[in-house]
């Protein structure tokens, strides 16, 4: 197993989605220059407070994201933006000095490509709408692979909320069909 630094976040980036963040709390900023000074990856995974738990869950799975850009934002923030690699297990979790998490992980495979068959079309072209409208969105992804099934799954899940347990289903699967079924019900067809 390998131990990488975790940023928990209410929501994710899955492999090939991109992500800006702001960083302000001081464990956080520890993260990025610790992740600078080597290869500049670290974890994220989706993170659930509850009134039975208000201390908070963390996701079973998570995603390896890499720093890809740098920027002062107007508030004086570091902003980062990073880029999903790829899809880990989490293992046996410690908690730094600072409150930074570290976790063993398991690597997951990534999903196959797989062809959009017509009967899931919709679920790109609401995509495709969704990008058109938020164009902060659309600006991570010069490059779109509307015909992937895999790809438009994984941006849906990084798009709209997901309860941690159906994220941790959907997204320990081996491939993107159990996703692509859950978003069928999700997704407005208009």
């Amino acid at each position: 197993m390998t131990e990488v630094m975790l940023f928990p976040l209410g929501t994710v980036v899955l492999p090939e989605g991109k992500m800006r963040l702001r960083i302000f709390e001081p464990r956080y900023k520890r993260l990025v220059a610790e992740a600078s000074k080597h290869d500049g990856t670290f974890g994220i995974c989706l993170f659930e407070r509850s009134e039975e738990n208000p201390r908070g869950t963390l996701s079973h799975t998570g995603c390896l994201v890499k720093i890809v850009d740098f920027e002062t934002l107007d508030d004086g923030l570091l902003g980062i933006t990073v880029v999903g690699l790829k899809r880990f297990a989490l293992g046996r979790i410690r908690v730094d000095f600072d409150g930074l998490r570290f976790a063993q992980v398991e690597w997951l495979p990534s999903w196959e490509i797989q062809h959009l068959s017509d009967d899931k079309q919709y679920l790109a072209q609401q995509l495709k709408r969704v990008y058109t409208r938020f164009p902060q969105i659309s600006a991570l992804y010069p490059q779109c692979y509307f015909d992937d099934a895999s790809w438009v799954t994984q941006r849906w899940l990084e798009l709209i909320p997901v309860e941690l347990h159906h994220f941790d289903f959907l997204t320990d699967q081996n491939d993107c069909q159990q996703a692509m079924d859950y978003l069928s019900v999700t997704i407005d067809k208009e």
